[in-house]
Order: C-alpha cells, then structure tokens, then sequence
C-alpha cells in the first residue's frame, strides 16, 4: 500500500483496553491510520519521529503521545537503534464509564471541551514504572482481573495530572498543515452531514478547486476525497454504537444513498453494518500482547 494512503486499523477485539509492549524496528513510509478508539503510545528507551495530524514531534523517553478518536497518525521513523515503546488502545465507552464527576479520564484528549490529541513529557522512570506493572499479566485468582484494571487507571489519573498541569505538553519539530487545511478539517469534521465536495469546500473558504486538492494531499498525504469518505465511515461506526441502526445512520453521516453507504462501510472495514452491530453487542474481553 502506497506511504501516501491513509488507512483504518481497528485491531482492538474489546470495547475496553489493550496493552502492546514492543521492541521492535519501525518500518519507514508507513501508512497513516486512524483509529475509532484512543491510542496511548509510551515511549520508554530510545527516540523517534512521529506524525501526527500534521505535525511531526521528535519522542524520547518520557513522550507520551495521546492520539484522540479518528487523528491521522503514524511514527516516520525511530532515531536510534532501539526504540521501546508501551501503548494502550482504549475506548471512549470504557474511560468514561470509569470517571467520576470530579474525575474525567477523558480530560486528557480535550481542551475546553474541543477533542485533541497531546504530546505530552513525563517522569520516564514514573512511566516506566507504570508499564513494568501492567506488564505482570493478572492470574486467574477472584479479583485478578479488577486489580490489573485499577493498575491502568491509576497509568490514566496519572496521565491527566500531567496534562492538567500544563506545563508537560511538547511542541512539534515541525508544523506541516498551513492555517488553511487545519481550518478544513475542522470543517469537515463539523459538518460530516452536508455536502463535502472539493466545489463545495472551495465555495466555502474562496479557493481555487485544484489548488485545495494539490495543498491537502501535499500536507495531508491523503487525497481530500479519502479523508472525507473515512471521517465519515468512523463517525458511523460511533452512531451505530449508539443506535444499532444502519438506516438511522448514514444519511446523518453524508451518504447520499444507504447502498453506496453498505458498500463503502464493507469495503473499509470488511463487514457490513448489521455484522458491526451484532459484534458490538458481544461479551468483551481484554487482550495483552508484549512482543520484545
């Protein structure tokens, strides 16, 4: 698959969280992806470059980097030999089931309310203390299971603190969206409903048609077209969550047809509508893998 071509990964098989330890070797160029879920990623020897939504940030021991919902992201390259990283894959559903009215574990991915993704610094050693614990998987003795959960609750408190210190968060080496693009996304991700057609995005902010679609794929490295029609796909999947009803959704999701909708859907996440439902109304179970 082309470097350029930004693609969804949805790997979690839980509607809670996942934990990955890797020692591995990043394979350059490749693709961007999203998510419908949070990605925790812990950097804890080593360095590296990371993209996200635009930017590029150089990680080090200590860079946590919270990608929200849906952000393109993916990691350029590691700087050194090795580069070990920790990172969690967790649902919306699950940290908010887990707040409290005076703790929102979900914090962490907002500013005043708006959802971001943070680069954020913390202690390495406090960080590699809290890996090293949820890399004892729990036994199979009564209360196992709740005890290993509190020990990534207490990863995501300590996250939240560091964020809401405000004075932990990392600027990007290099800013690669000019002001223009970044206000387009917005756009598109405010009004998935209306018409997003590179005419109608045009008309909308005084551009040239050809020059919009040349300067997003250039920063983006997606076409307009691919990034629109995903947003959309993911914003479904959220609604049909929420509502089990394909029919309900993808008129509000922008589709002009529910067979182009079914079509699309399958073709991005290899299964229809009806299947994602009733797989989402599954039991749940939490998966660990640690590949060193």
């Amino acid at each position: 698959m082309p470097a350029s071509q930004a693609v969804v990964v949805n790997p979690m098989i839980t509607d809670r969280f996942e934990i990955f330890h890797v020692n591995q070797t990043v394979e350059e160029d490749m693709p961007l992806h999203y998510h419908d879920y949070y990605e925790i990623n812990c950097v804890l020897k080593g360095s590296g470059v990371f993209y996200l939504d635009g930017d590029e940030y150089e990680t080090t021991p200590g860079t946590v980097i919270l990608v929200n919902i849906n952000d393109l992201h993916n990691i350029v390259r590691q700087s050194t030999d090795s580069y070990e990283r920790a990172y969690a894959y967790v649902t919306d559903e699950y940290l908010k089931s887990h707040s409290t009215p005076a703790t929102d574990l979900t914090a962490c991915f907002s500013h005043y309310g708006k959802p971001v993704s943070r680069v954020i610094r913390v202690d390495p050693d406090m960080l590699a203390e809290h890996i090293a614990r949820l890399d004892e998987k729990p036994g199979r003795s009564y209360g196992d299971d709740i005890m290993y959960e509190q020990r990534f609750l207490e990863l995501m408190i300590a996250l939240n603190k560091a964020v809401l210190a405000s004075t932990n968060d990392i600027m990007p080496e290099s800013s690669m969206v000019p002001r223009m693009i970044g206000d387009v996304m917005s756009y598109i991700g405010d009004h998935l409903d209306e018409d997003l057609s590179l005419d109608a995005l045009a008309a909308r902010f005084y551009i040239n048609k050809y020059y919009l679609s040349r300067e997003f794929k250039k920063h983006m490295r997606v076409n307009l077209h691919e990034y629109t029609l995903t947003k959309r796909l993911l914003k479904s999947k959220e609604l049909l969550r929420k509502t089990g009803n394909a029919k309900r959704v993808y008129h509000m999701c922008g589709f002009k047809s529910y067979t182009h909708f079914l079509r699309c859907f399958k073709r991005e996440f290899g299964m229809t509508p009806k299947a994602f439902v009733t797989s989402n109304a599954e039991p749940d179970v939490i998966r660990f893998e640690h590949a060193m």
